[in-house]
């Protein structure tokens, strides 16, 4: 077998040149990431403060126990029509398994939940919400109140 055809070998610039071809990491993706990820955080932290803020008069308590500032707990608002809301949308009480279901698979043990609720509000319309708790494993609830100072 014979080659006709002429092969093109790349020239060096020789030993010790000058040239030398830029090398570096394209930052583009990392910045598109850096960037995702701040968008992300903005809109989770501004729905965590929304639920917060929903216009509901706590009961008064004489004395509380604030809760661990490590856990994040499930916040359940109940208004002023005993209506159940979770992150601003009405759950019926029949509803709340799956919510408390996916709540300990991602929290485990550690699963926790706070029951914010309207002063005026019966006792028989937060029950069904501790009863399903109760039955999904959670353990550790707590009613949201506030001291009576602070009126």
């Amino acid at each position: 077998m014979s080659y006709h055809g002429s092969m093109r070998v790349p020239q060096s610039h020789g030993y010790g040149s000058n040239r030398r071809t830029p090398v570096g990491a394209n930052m583009t993706p990392m910045i598109d990431v850096v960037f995702l990820l701040i968008i992300f955080f903005l809109v989770s932290s501004h729905l965590a403060r929304q639920e917060n803020h929903l216009p509901l008069e706590l009961p008064v308590a004489s004395s509380f126990d604030p809760m661990d500032l490590e856990k994040s707990p499930l916040t359940i608002s109940v208004d002023g029509k005993a209506q159940i809301l979770i992150s601003g949308k009405i759950v019926a009480a029949t509803q709340l398994e799956p919510v408390f279901a996916d709540l300990i698979r991602r929290s485990g043990a550690d699963a926790a939940i706070r029951i914010r609720c309207e002063g005026a509000v019966q006792y028989q319309y937060v029950e069904p919400i501790l009863r399903q708790a109760a039955l999904a494993g959670i353990t550790d609830a707590a009613i949201a109140v506030r001291e009576e100072s602070a009126k």
